[in-house]
């Protein structure tokens, strides 16, 4: 070897040990193996369920990013009956993890909810299951008592089916009896690490089926009735005991209360009248008359109030008085908000396929498949899942669900109902 040649060799040498003092074994990786790129709209994978029907349910997503769905035997003409299991998807290729024993009954009672830790919760009939997120086997089940002690100290019959889940700051379950029969319906507080009860508050039957909402410091919300008036509660997460009532009716189990970013409550009080409600004192900050059939809203992480209205189109108003900031426009319904303000849902119930829009209604792109608009969720990875036939399909997206104001029914892609969860 010439000196010219040596030295060649002793600089590329030189520089090679440097390139690989200043990577990270991850991005060599990277560039010995690089990633295919998928293009926005691109099929990722898909999933045909066997033999089973999905329940329209919206998917939840683990922090480690599990794809969590609920599927059973339908159980509509009597000969296919089969209870309900939870299902875990591998995100990468859509393979199986995992599927749940059987669960009560052959549909749910609530959303599929992911604690803290990973473990999945979820009601059927009369029973809370926590599930292993490593294997799916059942923690522990929580039943509905048969009696309780009433106001007078004389046990009162309590055993009615359940509804909603909440996912409490501590990482404890809220849920409610929810469903029609002749018993005293409650709200219920379960230890995550146990199963046990930690208190319970007897509730209305009228607003039992209303979602439960846990605000930015930790205070539950729920719709109810106090001496004969319809009211909001709010409630001390640590015993269950009342901190504020104020007077709300809600004529709809879709009228979530949504939480904007200060923590004040965005819900509907009265039919077409949207309110604005101090989280700490029960005040109210402003009412504005908004027309709308659909009582689901969501909150952008601009601080707009997102509506939809089947008869007019969809409309924002503003978090801070009220007031109409766009619309009405076409927009999707059902949706998912991203980090970007774009809005992923339906924008026809009667050609049910995924459109991506902005808050002005322009379409940035869309998928021609047939879905179910209510099980849409949109991943920290810029993937999109949903469910279309007896299929789940993830398809590459270019957004992130938002992780400010109030971006999915129940907030959030583990379906929390938690202001602070994500």
């Amino acid at each position: 070897m010439t000196g010219i040649k040596k030295i060649k060799f002793i600089l590329l040498s030189f520089l090679a040990i440097l390139l690989l003092a200043l990577t990270s074994c991850d991005e060599i990786n990277d560039i010995l193996n690089p990633e295919p790129e998928a293009n926005v709209g691109d099929t990722l994978w898909s999933y045909q369920l066997e033999d089973l029907h999905f329940i329209e349910t919206p998917l939840a997503i683990a922090p480690d990013g599990t794809i969590y769905f609920a599927a059973g035997g339908g159980g509509w003409n009597g000969t296919d009956w089969r209870a309900q299991k939870i299902f875990a998807l591998n995100k990468t290729d859509g393979t199986v993890k995992w599927q749940s024993g059987e669960l009560e009954t052959w549909h749910l009672n609530s959303f599929i909810v992911v604690g803290d830790d990973g473990t999945v919760y979820v009601n059927s009939g009369h029973k809370l299951y926590s599930i292993n997120p490593s294997n799916g086997n059942f923690n522990w089940v929580w039943e509905v008592p048969q009696s309780l002690p009433g106001e007078n100290g004389v046990d009162v019959y309590t055993y009615g089916a359940l509804g909603h889940l909440a996912l409490a700051n501590d990482g404890d379950i809220i849920t409610v009896t929810a469903e029609s029969g002749s018993y005293y319906r409650a709200i219920y507080k379960i230890k995550a690490a146990s199963g046990v009860t930690s208190w319970h508050r007897f509730t209305s039957s009228y607003t039992a089926g209303n979602t439960i909402t846990v605000g930015k410091d930790g205070t539950i919300y729920k719709f109810d009735i106090l001496d004969q008036n319809y009211v909001i509660i709010a409630l001390n997460p640590g015993n269950g005991n009342l901190i504020w009532s104020t007077n709300a009716y809600s004529s709809s189990s879709s009228n979530n209360i949504s939480i904007a970013d200060n923590g004040d409550l965005i819900t509907f009080v009265q039919t077409d009248t949207l309110a604005r409600i101090n989280y700490s004192t029960g005040q109210t900050v402003w009412q504005a008359n908004v027309s709308s059939w659909n009582a689901e809203k969501f909150i952008d992480n601009n601080g707009n109030i997102i509506l939809y209205n089947q008869w007019s189109g969809s409309s924002l108003y503003s978090v801070s008085n009220g007031s109409l900031t766009n619309g009405p426009l076409t927009l999707p319904h059902n949706v998912c908000v991203d980090d970007k303000n774009q809005l992923y849902g339906l924008i026809s119930d009667y050609d049910a396929h995924l459109s991506i829009t902005d808050e002005d209604g322009n379409v940035k792109w869309e998928s021609s498949m047939g879905i179910y608009g209510y099980t849409i969720a949109v991943s920290e990875d810029k993937v999109i899942y949903f469910i279309a036939g007896d299929k789940i399909f993830a398809l590459q997206g270019d957004g992130v669900l938002s992780h400010s104001g109030w971006p999915r029914f129940a907030h959030d892609n583990r379906n929390t109902f938690n202001a602070n969860k994500h």
